[in-house]
């Protein structure tokens, strides 16, 4: 008891006493909010857009523009049944917010991205929350806001046009607002953390993790609350949800269970449930190493990424401090964060067998606050000296924010993508037909392409111009390995073309236009 009430002293000690250093405190943290704004805005406007965000912008633009939400630029086949009238192969929600902010704003790939942007600002103001909510401690806090704010991924997927940095969000607002309204009014903290966490579950299936975060924290502080009044307050929210996405569902149920059960099984996505222990080895090797520079590097990434080793290797330690750490790990706030951690950790091994680097942002919050919690540790008990903490914390985010304006400094979207569809709009004409992935969509228009890495294979269609680059070199590898037949007709497609542009990841090729020695070849 007496050791509990030394950390409750100490952990208002370091609350903030006055109005001075209160708005030194405010200052600073708004000072790293506008970094983290001004980096992501830099990381937004210079990066070329990638498939994924060309196949959920499309349904998006199309429902904004066109009051449907088809994917027009998939060819329908037996598993996307349907898919140019109605999108169901993911959850509905994400699209429909894009859909409702590209009615807002216009349309345009910064102003698409720019609701993730939103909602990374939304999920800093949510661990600022959760961590107040822990140890009522500002400090603490804010340190937590910095790590996370700063990190490399957090600040690419608030650049980045998908529904993870989303769903992560809402999942982290969902679990702020219970810790931070159950003990003012319980009733109300379970309606509106579930209301979130079930927003969070239709952006994507990964919210099915801050869910049981949820269910954990409600048993770990308040079980003997439990209730029938408290049961219901929590199932309204999915049913409502439920009604929702069923109503859209019945529109065309046999167009959905093939589009949903076909994302569901592709790249053995949920093959982790029958190897669990292979899947842990996959979820280090794959995820892990590859998504901080120790693997194979993924298209669009270089070598430059192992860098961020020393990232991994410092969340590590936060982690392994926390938890052989006797007066920490008798926190309550430690054991929080630790149950946060194994459940999202289980579940991601567990439920994506593809194993995606995108789906760190989901955890890799938590391993910050558990670095920012030891750090905090060292720091107040003077366990390790201060001028050795603070030198490498500041390394640590300086390392961070550097990888972040390295790939400002590529602009990858200036020198890259913009030549290639400057040189695409010269050569094609309003009946041009192009086959190139779906992100090529924000140059030349949704409209105006195809997204058909098999080149016609089942469509029969042959295109005037194939642009190809790393999405669909990947896809050639993958007919190569698995899909023999697909894979010697795209050989055999690409030699009735002629390379006529070759420059910065995109190759062009156009049908009988120019002879192959006179290849345009941009910034060589």
């Amino acid at each position: 008891m007496i050791e509990n009430n030394e950390r409750t002293t100490a952990a208002q000690s370091e609350t903030i006493p006055n109005s001075r250093s209160n708005r030194r405190y405010w200052f600073l943290m708004a000072a790293i909010s506008t970094l983290f704004i001004a980096l992501t805005v830099g990381h937004t406007i210079t990066q070329r857009p990638w498939s994924d965000e060309g196949w959920f912008a499309n349904p998006a633009y199309n429902l904004a523009a066109n009051g449907f939400m088809g994917t027009t630029v998939f060819e329908p086949s037996e598993q996307l049944k349907g898919i140019q009238t109605r999108t169901y192969w993911v959850m509905p929600l994400y699209l429909a917010l894009e859909s409702a902010w590209l009615k807002m704003v216009g349309f345009s790939l910064f102003k698409y991205r720019l609701l993730s942007l939103f909602f990374g600002l939304i999920g800093l103001a949510a661990w600022f929350s959760i961590m107040r909510s822990l140890w009522r401690n500002k400090a603490l806090a804010g340190l937590a806001v910095c790590l996370v704010g700063l990190d490399y991924y957090y600040i690419s997927s608030s650049s980045f046009g998908r529904m993870d940095i989303i769903c992560a969000t809402f999942g982290y607002a969902g679990l702020a607002a219970y810790l931070h309204l159950r003990e003012r009014n319980w009733l109300l903290a379970i309606s509106i953390s579930h209301a979130l966490i079930c927003a969070s579950g239709l952006s994507h299936f990964l919210g099915v993790m801050p869910l049981v975060g949820l269910v954990f924290l409600t048993f770990y502080y308040d079980r003997d609350k439990i209730g029938l009044k408290a049961i219901g307050a929590a199932v309204i929210p999915y049913v409502i949800g439920a009604v929702g996405w069923g109503w859209y569902i019945l529109q065309a149920p046999s167009d959905f269970i093939a589009q949903f059960s076909a994302n569901a099984t592709d790249s053995q996505r949920m093959s982790a449930l029958s190897h669990p222990m292979r899947a842990i080895a996959l979820e280090i090797k794959d995820r892990y190493m590859v998504g901080f520079g120790l693997g194979s590097h993924s298209a669009g990434h270089s070598d430059v990424a192992a860098l961020k080793a020393l990232v991994l290797l410092a969340l590590l330690i936060g982690l392994l401090g926390v938890a052989l750490t006797p007066g920490l790990r008798r926190q309550k706030g430690c054991r929080v964060l630790l149950g946060f951690l194994a459940i999202y950790f289980v579940i991601l091994t567990l439920l994506d067998g593809q194993k995606l680097t995108t789906y760190l942002i989901h955890i890799i919050p938590i391993y910050a606050a558990c670095l920012a919690v030891w750090i905090h540790w060292l720091w107040t008990r003077r366990l390790v000296t201060r001028w050795l903490i603070a030198p490498l914390v500041a390394g640590l985010l300086l390392l961070q924010i550097g990888g972040v304006v390295w790939k400002i400094k590529l602009n990858s979207y200036g020198r890259s993508f913009a030549p290639a569809v400057a040189f695409l709009k010269q050569t094609t004409n309003p009946n041009s037909i192009v086959f190139a992935s779906a992100d090529m969509g924000f140059g030349l228009g949704f409209d105006k392409l195809t997204d058909d890495n098999r080149l016609g294979y089942y469509s029969h269609r042959s295109p005037d111009f194939i642009v190809v680059e790393e999405v669909y070199l990947d896809a050639f590898d993958g007919h190569r390995k698995h899909r023999p037949a697909v894979d010697q007709f795209v050989k055999a497609r690409l030699k009735e073309y002629d390379l006529i542009y070759d420059h910065a990841y995109y190759k062009i090729y156009g049908r009988n236009r120019v002879a192959p020695q006179e290849v345009t070849s941009r910034g060589q």
